[in-house]
């Protein structure tokens, strides 16, 4: 038997209807070329299409310049590419953008700028031969690499957070262009699907864009026309 939802629960299931953003797996984006213009006016074609191809050059702006700088951070580290592809590991860049995204970053990266490497001490003399010593190296150089790949991830986080803040950016913009035809809402929830971001993600960007428009929101309700007024007719005795 199903269970009845009572009124004031169906009220809410009706007032929030579920972001189709969030079925949709992570890191598949599109090339702007092949996102959707369903229910998008036919008027607004090519402005929809020119701002998907701006926020897409905008999000490869923001992730080579992470990009560059987290290879100058890990430069004493790891070499130029192997930090490259620890970039790609630790940063959730569609697979579609990577190539893009790396062309950029070497092309815009300044080689005799960078920290010189650190060299990983090796055992000396005789001292190689034994095995303690040899046990130990290893451990240490495990070490190193662990430490240096939760450095990465946490680098990682800043550069998702730059990543997020042009999504913000992004769709406010979008839905600014969409404003005449569609509410903010549904302007967001058509940008997050046409990006393809993860669940947590398109949750987070959701959230603050509809934190930047609220105060645009609340001052219009101030432009909207004024209430007509209702008489109420007496009702003779």
């Amino acid at each position: 038997m199903l269970r009845r939802l009572a009124p004031s629960r169906l009220a809410n299931a009706a007032a929030s209807p579920a972001r189709d953003w969030i079925l949709l797996p992570a890191n598949l984006m599109i090339v702007p070329s092949r996102m959707s213009l369903r229910r998008i006016p036919t008027s607004l074609h090519l402005p929809v299409r020119m701002a998907y191809a701006g926020a897409w050059d905008a999000l490869v702006v923001t992730h080579a310049a992470q990009a560059l700088q987290f290879l100058c951070e890990f430069a004493s580290r790891l070499p130029v590419l192997e930090a490259l592809d620890l970039y790609f590991q630790v940063v959730a860049v569609p697979e579609a953008m990577q190539e893009t995204v790396r062309i950029r970053t070497l092309n815009g990266l300044e080689v005799e700028s960078l920290p010189a490497p650190t060299p990983m001490p090796e055992p000396q003399g005789w001292r190689r031969f034994r095995l303690d010593v040899l046990l130990e190296h290893r451990r240490y150089r495990l070490r190193y690499q662990e430490r240096t790949v939760q450095l990465a991830r946490m680098v990682g986080a800043r550069a998702a957070e730059a990543a997020i803040a042009t999504h913000v950016e992004n769709a406010i913009g979008f839905a600014g262009l969409l404003r005449a035809v569609m509410p903010v809402e549904q302007a967001t929830d058509h940008y997050l699907r046409e990006f393809s971001l993860s669940a947590g993600t398109a949750h987070m960007v959701w959230q603050r864009v509809q934190a930047r428009v609220a105060g645009e929101a609340l001052t219009a309700q101030y432009a909207d026309p004024v209430r007509p007024s209702i008489e109420v007719a007496e009702v003779g005795g």
